[in-house]
C-alpha cells in the first residue's frame, strides 16, 4: 500500500546520548548517556540542551525511564552483570538518586513510569523469574503495593505505565513466559482485566519497553503475537473493554509493536521486516491511519543506520524520541521535532 505524503515534516536532532526513553509535554527528555565507564541516567532540559548526568548508586549503572510534569524522574540501577537491579527515584534533575523503599532481600526491581501526582509503577522479580510481581509505590517514600493478580495460571506480572487517573497498564504471564496478556488495573486495588487479543493467530498480547502506552483517557497500545513468536502486530485498545485494533504498516515492515500513545492519540512504535532483522521507527497519527516510516525524515547520507531505529515516546506537541545505531555500530538517541507549514 503506498504511503500517503505526510502533512508534517520533522527535524531530526541527535541528542548526544545513548537512549531517549521519555519526553515530557514541555519537551524535557530522560534516558541514558555513555559515561567514561558505565552508562548513566541522563536528563535533557530541551532538544537543544546538553545532557545532564543524573548519577547512580555506588558501583552500579543507571537509566531513566520516565519524567512527570513535576520533573520527578524514575528508573533503575543495574550492576554490569545484572545480578543487582535497584529501583531509583530522582526528586528533580538536580537531585541525587535514591532507592525506592520495600525491595525484598534477594530480589531485583525495575521501575518504568511515574504519573503527575507521583505514583510509580514497576516490578519486583527474582533472578530466575520464578517470582515476578507488578508493584506500585503511592509515592516515592511509601511502601510498595503488590497489584492483584489476573489468575493463578498467570502468576508473573509487571506494571509498565500509569496515567494521571491512576489507571495502570501491565501484563500477566504464565510461568514459562510464553503466554502473556496485556493487563489493565483501574487502580492499584482493582480487579485486573486482560485486554482483548485481535484474533486469528495473534493470541498473546503485551506491552513494549521502554514505552508510555496508556494515555490520560485510558486508551492503550501494545503488541499482539502468535504462539511461536514469529509474527507481531502493533495494537490499539480504546478502553479496557474494547477490541484490539491492529495498526497498519507499510512496505516490508509487516511486523510491528506500538510503544506509546499521546493524549491526542498519536502513536509511535517500531516496524520490523519479516525476520525482525530490520527495525524502523513508526508513527500512527491515530489508530485508523496508515503507519508512517519515520526514517523518511532522516537526512540522506546521515550517520544513522536506518534499519536499527525505534521510537519510544511522543508528547502532545508531536515531538518523538527514540534510539538506534550509527553506521559505525555505536548507540545514539534522537528527537524528532515537527516542522509545520511545509
Amino acid at each position: 500500500m503506498p504511503q500517503a505524503p505526510p502533512q508534517v515534516q520533522y527535524m531530526v536532532i541527535e541528542l548526544g546520548g545513548r537512549r531517549a526513553n521519555d519526553i515530557s509535554e514541555s519537551g524535557q527528555i530522560v534516558g541514558s548517556i555513555l559515561a567514561p565507564e558505565l552508562f548513566r541516567a541522563a536528563f535533557w532540559a530541551s532538544s537543544q540542551s546538553a545532557p545532564i548526568d543524573l548519577g547512580t548508586l555506588p558501583g552500579l549503572r543507571s537509566t531513566a525511564l520516565a519524567i512527570n510534569p513535576r520533573r520527578e524522574i524514575v528508573g533503575y540501577a543495574p550492576s554490569e552483570d545484572l545480578s543487582v537491579e535497584l529501583p531509583l527515584f530522582w526528586a528533580s534533575p538536580s537531585s541525587a538518586p535514591v532507592e525506592l523503599p520495600g525491595l525484598p532481600a534477594g530480589f531485583l526491581s525495575e521501575v518504568y513510569d511515574i504519573n503527575p501526582s507521583g505514583k510509580i509503577v514497576g516490578q519486583f522479580f527474582n533472578a530466575d523469574f520464578s517470582v515476578d510481581r507488578a508493584v506500585l509505590w503511592p509515592s516515592s517514600n511509601a511502601a510498595p503495593v503488590y497489584l492483584p493478580q489476573l489468575s493463578e495460571n498467570l502468576p508473573l506480572s509487571g506494571a509498565a505505565n500509569i496515567n494521571a487517573s491512576g489507571n495502570i497498564l501491565g501484563d500477566s504471564c504464565a510461568a514459562d513466559l510464553v503466554e502473556c496478556h496485556a493487563t489493565f488495573w483501574a487502580s492499584s486495588s482493582s480487579t485486573p482485566v486482560a485486554l482483548a487479543s485481535p484474533g486469528r493467530e495473534f493470541i498473546y498480547t503485551d506491552y513494549v519497553l521502554p514505552g508510555h502506552a496508556i494515555n490520560g483517557a485510558g486508551k492503550m497500545v501494545g503488541l499482539a503475537r502468535n504462539a511461536d513468536f514469529s509474527a507481531e502486530r502493533a495494537v490499539f485498545w480504546a478502553s479496557s473493554s474494547s477490541p484490539a485494533v491492529i495498526l497498519s504498516t507499510v512496505g516490508e515492515f509487516t511486523n510491528a509493536v506500538a510503544a506509546a500513545i499521546s493524549d491526542n492519540g498519536q502513536i509511535v512504535g517500531i516496524g520490523y521486516n519479516e525476520d525482525f532483522s530490520k527495525s524502523r521507527p513508526f508513527l500512527w497519527r491515530n489508530a485508523t491511519s496508515q503507519g508512517i516510516d519515520l526514517t523518511t525524515f532522516f537526512p540522506a547520507g546521515s550517520n544513522w543506520d536506518l534499519d536499527t531505529l525505534f521510537a519510544t515516546a511522543v508528547n502532545n506537541r508531536g515531538e518523538i524520541v527514540g534510539s538506534g545505531l550509527f553506521t559505525d555500530g555505536t548507540v545514539h538517541n534522537f528527537v524528532l521535532i515537527p516542522v509545520h507549514g511545509h
